[in-house]
């Protein structure tokens, strides 16, 4: 039987690495997208359900027969996130992932892979001086919060997560090699979205890393 995995956050610059990776793998893919039109990729192995992650029961339909969930989603857009205007924070992750819990208890989904960051949780004390800066004066501190609550829940839960927390990540489409650490700053502290990508895509059904927040990184 084919491995069937639920990708959130499908359309966004990981998302897209992430999708070629699974069906070149051979895996089911089901992404719930806000806008089918940004999936460019055709297969058979592709189903996209449109919906939103912060409705459970769009959360429904798009699990179903689903054994993994990965989770890419961002909480704000690139240019929120450096914006230095105060917004309000719409706890999208959060949200989100208390509606992928209650269904992947419903279903009996154990596999779950989130995305955060380096500097989330008790990395904190790992960030560099100017990713705490970016924190404390832009809306950093909105995605770092929304994180920091993700977080939380899925280490709470029942389920088999791993959490990346990889470093500043960049758009090349070359990969190095991935640098796993778990108690200093990873350097260098720079690392591209399909290199990310490919780490997720490629741990969905490995232990390595259950239970687990590597940071990442690329050398």
């Amino acid at each position: 039987m084919s491995k069937r995995i639920l990708i959130l956050g499908a359309t966004g610059r990981t998302g897209k690495h992430a999708i070629n990776f699974a069906l070149a793998k051979g895996y089911q893919v089901v992404a719930l997208v806000r806008n089918p039109a940004k999936i460019s990729v055709q297969s058979d192995d592709l189903n996209i359900v449109t919906g939103l992650p912060t409705n459970i029961d769009d959360v429904r339909s798009a699990m179903n027969e689903c054994d993994s969930v990965l989770s890419l989603l961002s909480p704000l857009t690139r240019g929120e996130a450096i914006s230095f205007r105060k917004i309000n924070a719409p706890r999208i992750l959060e949200k989100s992932i208390t509606n992928v819990l209650q269904v992947m208890n419903e279903y009996g989904v154990k596999r779950i892979l989130i995305l955060s960051s380096v500097g989330v949780g008790d990395s904190w004390k790992y960030a560099p001086w100017y990713v705490k800066l970016l924190v404390k004066l832009t809306n950093f501190k909105v995605i770092f919060a929304d994180h920091n609550a993700q977080e939380r829940l899925i280490q709470a839960s029942e389920t088999n997560w791993t959490i990346a927390r990889p470093v500043g990540l960049n758009e090349k489409e070359t990969m190095g090699t991935l640098a796993v650490s778990y108690d200093h700053t990873p350097k260098p502290f720079q690392m591209s979205r399909k290199l990310l990508a490919k780490f997720f895509i490629d741990n969905l059904y490995d232990e390595t890393y259950v239970n687990k927040m590597p940071m990442l990184a690329e050398r």
